[in-house]
């Protein structure tokens, strides 16, 4: 029973790693569509592939879901959050800030996750996790500074980002609520497909041309092959399998539990930004990671 259980969580905690990673490198594969198309365009091309592909699989492989008229409601607004409000803040930050800060501020999504279950929720904090949530603030801010320590990013993106983290906070508390009850691949379906409607008038308005005339990263043979294999990659992996994952994690371990796992995220996008990008990591940067990773953990202790 207990090798049973344990081999459940260890499947868990993989699942969750690979949402991480499939979010880390999202950021690298989206600052390499922004050079073909707007960010309204790639968010709503991700999210018709993603939903297409969805319910396909749910029409094949699934019974049908019976959702109550009143969850709906819900789930509208799940999807208001994120990804409506979420990626554009997080797209249009990405157009003005580099991949791996970009991912080290979405990695502060916990500090204010446990600030906002303080407030509203009464959740518990020792001193410990207020340490953790100034030490996280404190490396994001080593992360962002140049060379003497002046802030040298451009404070319209990190606007955008910081849209987008408050946003992830509220999509992670109404998850919590739903995943109980509506199975992973239906609700992170549903939630993709109100994203599309949310979009779609943004989508016509700001339609374009894409614009292919720039070099490509030396794995693609084309700018248009290289905004395809992106665009498929980011609806596949980001934004259908590490939801879905994502969505099967809080199910069985909550919320505060799996938000730690955001710490992975940067690490994972320096490491895709140094193979496809070229990205170098400074040593004020590295002491940066290290650090919101810190703070990101005493923000999960229980004691002090």
């Amino acid at each position: 029973m207990n090798v049973h259980k344990n081999k459940n969580s260890l499947l868990v905690y993989i699942l969750l790693v690979f949402s991480m990673f499939f979010w880390g490198t999202s950021y690298v594969f989206t600052s390499v569509v922004l050079k073909t198309l707007n960010p309204i365009s790639i968010i709503f091309i991700r999210l018709v592939l993603s939903s297409a592909m969805l319910w396909v699989i749910i029409f094949f492989f699934f019974r049908k879901e019976k959702i109550p008229l009143s969850t709906w409601k819900w789930i509208a607004i799940l999807a208001f959050s994120e990804p409506f409000i979420y990626f554009i803040g997080e797209t249009y930050g990405l157009q003005r800030v580099s991949p791996v800060i970009t991912s080290l501020i979405i990695s502060t999504i916990p500090v204010f996750t446990a600030i906002l279950m303080r407030c509203f929720f009464r959740a518990t904090l020792t001193w410990i996790n207020f340490v953790g949530i100034f030490v996280s603030l404190f490396g994001v801010m080593l992360m962002i500074a140049g060379k003497n320590m002046q802030i040298d990013v451009d404070y319209l993106g990190l606007l955008f980002l910081f849209i987008a983290v408050l946003s992830a906070v509220g999509y992670g508390l109404i998850l919590h609520r739903l995943s109980t009850n509506i199975h992973p691949v239906w609700l992170i379906a549903s939630q993709n497909t109100f994203g599309v409607f949310f979009f779609l008038p943004f989508f016509l308005l700001l339609k374009e041309t894409p614009d292919f005339n720039h070099a490509t990263i030396s794995i693609f043979s084309s700018p248009q092959w290289e905004m395809w294999i992106c665009l498929l990659l980011l609806s596949i992996f980001s934004s259908s399998l590490a939801f879905i994952f994502y969505s099967i994690s809080v199910r069985k371990y909550g919320i505060a539990r799996c938000n730690v796992f955001a710490n992975l995220i940067p690490i994972f996008t320096a490491i895709t930004s140094f193979f496809l990008l070229g990205e170098r990591l400074s040593v004020i940067k590295i002491i940066g990671i290290v650090v919101v990773i810190l703070g990101l953990i005493l923000t999960q202790q229980k004691k002090a």
